[in-house]
């Protein structure tokens, strides 16, 4: 059984992070990333992205502890 991906965009232009989760049917690959992405409302010069398999967020508190949410 195939993972389920996400995409993780920075954007730069609203200062926030955005993860979307991925559908699984082939019709998805077809439209490309980028064209989902930008689908979303994200333009690509103004953001980082990638895809990957895990929904876990890490961020660090003011103490410095490492916290994971989903």
């Amino acid at each position: 059984m195939a993972e389920n991906k996400y995409i993780t965009v920075l954007d730069f232009e609203v200062g926030k992070v955005f993860q979307y989760k991925l559908p699984k049917r082939r019709p998805f690959e077809d439209i490309g990333y980028e064209n989902y992405i930008t689908n979303k409302g994200h333009r690509l010069n103004n953001i980082e992205w990638m895809v990957h398999e895990d929904s876990e967020i890490y961020t660090q508190t003011k103490e410095g502890d490492i916290v994971i949410t989903n």
